[in-house]
C-alpha cells in the first residue's frame, strides 16, 4: 500500500512539473525540452529530490516503451505523403546514408574528443543518430520557412527515430555479443524494419478502414479509443514477432491511417496530440531525475567538444552529401544543416541502455547517458533559440501566414493588401453561386435559413458529430475545395497562423468554419456570422455586422470604393510631452501655454486623450454609414533582444482584420475602403436613416470633418 502509495506521488509529480515546464515553454517561446530537462534535474536527486523513478523498477522500461511507441504514432499520423515527393530523394539519403555518416561520425568525435571506448563511442553514435518531431515540429511551428525546408526537417524527423532507434539496438546487440559482424548487423536491422513495416501496414489499413465504416454509429470519442488500442497493439505484435521492431510498425501504422481515412483520422490526430503531451512531460520528467550532475561535469571539456563536433562537422557533412543534386539551394542547406536537435527517443534509449549496460556489468553506461542528455541539452537550447535568427539571416523566414477562404468581393483586395505588407496570403477561391442546400428541417432566424438547425453543431448529438452533418450541407463543388488534401496542401494551412472565411451566405461561413475546427486547424479561424448563430470553441467573428458586408460586396462590384490608409499621430508627432517630464521642466515657458500635457501611457490606451476619441467617434460614424470599411489595423511592436535584429516587419508587427475605431491607438496605422459617391448620391445618410434604429450614432458635432491640430496621413 505505501508503495502504491509513492507510485501515485510520482506520477503526479511528474504530471504537474512536466505541464508546468510545457506551459512555460510555450509562454516565452522556446523548446518545452528546455525546461523539461531543468525542471527533471531540480526534482530529481541531486535537486530537491521529490521524483525518484528508481521505485518503478521494471515498470520505467515499460512505461517508456508505450510512451515512445504513442510519440511515433502520432508523428506517423501527421506526416503527409503528399508533400514529400518533393523532397522524397534528399529525406530518403538523410533517413539511411545519414543515419549511417552520423553513426560514424558521431563514433569517431566520442572516441578522438571525449576519449570514449570504441564500443561505447560507437552507442554514442547511434543514440544520437535521431532527432525526433517532438523537438523540430514545435520549432517550425515558431519559424516559419519555406514548404520544402519544414517538409524535409520534419520527414526527418518522424521517419529517422524508429530506423536510428532500431540501429542502436542492433548495435548494442553486437556490443554485448563480443563479435562485431557486419553482415549480422545488416540481417537485424534490415529484418526489424521490414516486419515492422509489414505490421504497421496491415494494422493501419485496418484502422483507416474502421474509421471510415464506424463513423456513422460509433460517437468520436469510442473511434479514437479504438485507435489508441490498435496502435498500441500494433506495437506489441511487432515487438512479440521482433524486438524493437514494433518502432517502425507505430510509424507506419500512422502513415497508412492518414492516407487511408484523411478525414475521419483529423478527430484521432487531434487526440493522440493531446496524450502525447501528457505523455512527453511525464516521461521526460521521469527520465532527467535519473541524470547525475556529477556524471556530466565528470566528462570534462572532450565532451563538449564532441557536441560541437557533432553539431558543427557531422551534420553540415551529413546534409551537404544527401541533398547533393537536389533542388535545395545553399541556404535551405544551411538552415537544414543547423537544425538537428536530439528529442525524447534518444533521452529514452539512452536511458534504457545504461540500465541495460549495468546489468550486464560493463561499465560506462552512466557516462553514455550523461553525454547523450548532453547532446540533447546543447542541441535543443542553441539551435531552437537561434533558428528564428539563422532562419532570417538566410532569408528564409515567411513571416506569418494567412489563409483566405471565401468568394465575397473582399477577398482579393484584402489579400493584395496583406500581400503588399510582406504578409503570405494563400486564397481558396469557391466555385461562383456556391451555397448550402436546403435540408429539410432548417429554422428561420430573422428571415435566414440557418444550416445548423440540423442538430447540436458541436457533434454532440447523433452518430458522426458536426463533421458529418457539415459535410452532408456543402455541395459536392465546396467539399473539393475544402476537403482536397491537395488544396490545403498548397494553403499549408498547418502552418497558418490566419484562417479567413468571407462567403456571400452567413450559412457557407458556419459551415466551412465548422469544418475547419473539426479538422484541428491550429490557426486562429476568423468568420462573419449571424447573431443568432452558435460558435464553437475556436471560432471568432468579425466585428462587422453580416448585412454591411453585404452592402459592401455591392460596393466592391460597382467599382465605387477606393483603399486609403492612415496613421494615428503618436505623441511625438504632436509635440507632446508626459506630465512628469512637463512637471520638472520649469524652464520650459512655452509648456505653460500648451494645454494639459497627456500621459503617454493612458494616451496609448485610449485614456485621457479627448482628440484620438473624437476621431475615433467620427469614423464610427463613417463606418456605421457605410462611408467607409476598414481593412487591416497594422500596430508596430517593440523590438526584442538580438535574436530580432534583422527581423522582417512582419515579426515586428500586430494585425487586427476589419477593426472597430474603440481598439484604435496612436502610432496604429489602418488600411480602409472609402466609399466613392455615384452621381447624384449623399455622401451621407438622409435624415430618415439617421433616425433609424439601425443607427446608433454620434451627436451631430461629430459629422465628418478633419479633427483640428491634427494632421491626417493619407498613404494610398
Amino acid at each position: 500500500m505505501e508503495n502504491s502509495f509513492e507510485l501515485t506521488i510520482l506520477f503526479t509529480l511528474a504530471l504537474v512539473a512536466g505541464i508546468a515546464a510545457q506551459v512555460l515553454a510555450n509562454f516565452v517561446q522556446v523548446p518545452s525540452i528546455v525546461f523539461l530537462l531543468l525542471f527533471g534535474v531540480l526534482l530529481g536527486p541531486d535537486g530537491l529530490g521529490w521524483v525518484r523513478p528508481q521505485i518503478m523498477g521494471s515498470g520505467l522500461e515499460a512505461l517508456v516503451s508505450l510512451a515512445v511507441a504513442l510519440i511515433l504514432f502520432e508523428g506517423g499520423l501527421n506526416l503527409r505523403l503528399q508533400r514529400l515527393n518533393q523532397v522524397s530523394t534528399s529525406l530518403r539519403n538523410l533517413v539511411l546514408l545519414g543515419s549511417l555518416l552520423t553513426l560514424g561520425g558521431g563514433a569517431l568525435a566520442a572516441h578522438y574528443l571525449g576519449e570514449f571506448p570504441w564500443p561505447l563511442a560507437f552507442l554514442f553514435g547511434s543514440l544520437v543518430v535521431v532527432t525526433g518531431p517532438t523537438v523540430i515540429n514545435p520549432i517550425l511551428k515558431r519559424v516559419r520557412v519555406d514548404p520544402a525546408v519544414s517538409t524535409l526537417l520534419e520527414g526527418e524527423g518522424v521517419l529517422i527515430d524508429p530506423v536510428g532507434a532500431i540501429l542502436a539496438v542492433v548495435v548494442l546487440q553486437v556490443v554485448l555479443s563480443g563479435h562485431p559482424s557486419f553482415l549480422m548487423a545488416l540481417e537485424q536491422l534490415s529484418s526489424r524494419l521490414a516486419i515492422g513495416s509489414a505490421v504497421g501496414a496491415l494494422g493501419g489499413w485496418l484502422m483507416g478502414s474502421f474509421l471510415l465504416w464506424s463513423r456513422q454509429f460509433l460517437r468520436e470519442e469510442l473511434r479514437n479509443s479504438v485507435v489508441l488500442a490498435g496502435a498500441l497493439g500494433v506495437f506489441a505484435l511487432a515487438q512479440s514477432l521482433r524486438s524493437e521492431a514494433g518502432l517502425m510498425a507505430v510509424v507506419m501504422a500512422g502513415l497508412v491511417v492518414r492516407q487511408k481515412a484523411a478525414i475521419a483520422e483529423r478527430s484521432v490526430r487531434q487526440f493522440h496530440g493531446q496524450l502525447v503531451v501528457i505523455a512527453i512531460s511525464v516521461l521526460f520528467i521521469l527520465l532527467t531525475s535519473t541524470l547525475s550532475l556529477k556524471a556530466v561535469l565528470a566528462l570534462g571539456w572532450g565532451a563538449l567538444a564532441t557536441v560541437l563536433c557533432l553539431m558543427l562537422v557531422v551534420r553540415p557533412l551529413s546534409v551537404w552529401l544527401c541533398t547533393w543534386g537536389s533542388d535545395l539551394n545553399w541556404r535551405q542547406k544551411l538552415f537544414v544543416a543547423w537544425l538537428a536537435p536530439r528529442g525524447i527517443v534518444a533521452a529514452s534509449v539512452a536511458s534504457l541502455f545504461a540500465i541495460l549496460l549495468t546489468e550486464r556489468g560493463i561499465t560506462g553506461g552512466d557516462a553514455l547517458k550523461a553525454l547523450v542528455f548532453l547532446t540533447i541539452s546543447v542541441t535543443v537550447t542553441v539551435q531552437g533559440l537561434t533558428a528564428a535568427w539563422v532562419a532570417r539571416w538566410l532569408g528564409l523566414d515567411q513571416g506569418s501566414s494567412t489563409v483566405i477562404i471565401g468568394d465575397h468581393p473582399l477577398v482579393e483586395p484584402l489579400a493584395e493588401l496583406l500581400r503588399s505588407l510582406n504578409q503570405a496570403v494563400e486564397v481558396l477561391p469557391l466555385p461562383s453561386g456556391s451555397r448550402l442546400r436546403e435540408p429539410a428541417g432548417l429554422a428561420q432566424l430573422n428571415g435566414h435559413k440557418v444550416a445548423y438547425a440540423l442538430g447540436d453543431p458541436s457533434g454532440s448529438n447523433g452518430a458522426g458529430g458536426a463533421e458529418e452533418k457539415v459535410g452532408r450541407l456543402l455541395p459536392g463543388s465546396l467539399q473539393e475545395v475544402v476537403l482536397s488534401e491537395s488544396a490545403l496542401l498548397k494553403a499549408d494551412i498547418d502552418h497558418a497562423e490566419t484562417l479567413l472565411i468571407l462567403t456571400l451566405d452567413p450559412q457557407m461561413n458556419w459551415a466551412i468554419a465548422e469544418l475547419m475546427v473539426k479538422l484541428s486547424v491550429s490557426a486562429a479561424i476568423w468568420t462573419v456570422l449571424l447573431p443568432e448563430m452558435p460558435i464553437s470553441e475556436g471560432i471568432r467573428t468579425l466585428p462587422i455586422p453580416f448585412s454591411q458586408l453585404q452592402r459592401w460586396a455591392g460596393y466592391l462590384e460597382a467599382k465605387r470604393v477606393e483603399l486609403r490608409s492612415i496613421t494615428l499621430p503618436t505623441l511625438a508627432d504632436l509635440g507632446l510631452k508626459s506630465s512628469r517630464s512637463a512637471g520638472t521642466s520649469a524652464q520650459d515657458s512655452t509648456a505653460a501655454a500648451r494645454p494639459a500635457p497627456l500621459n503617454p501611457f493612458s494616451a496609448q490606451l485610449g485614456l485621457e486623450d479627448p482628440t484620438l476619441e473624437r476621431l475615433r467617434d467620427q469614423f464610427a460614424y463613417r463606418i456605421k454609414a457605410d462611408l467607409c470599411l476598414p481593412l487591416v489595423l497594422v500596430r508596430p511592436q517593440r523590438g526584442g533582444g538580438w535574436w530580432q535584429k534583422g527581423a522582417r516587419s512582419s515579426r515586428l508587427e500586430r494585425l487586427f482584420y476589419l477593426p472597430k475605431p474603440d481598439i484604435w491607438r496612436r502610432g496604429d496605422r489602418i488600411y480602409y475602403l472609402e466609399r466613392l459617391a455615384s452621381p447624384g448620391e449623399a455622401t451621407a445618410p438622409s435624415a430618415r436613416e439617421l433616425a433609424s434604429s439601425e443607427w446608433d450614432l454620434p451627436p451631430a458635432e461629430l459629422l465628418p470633418q478633419y479633427v483640428e491640430g491634427i494632421k491626417l496621413h493619407f498613404d494610398l
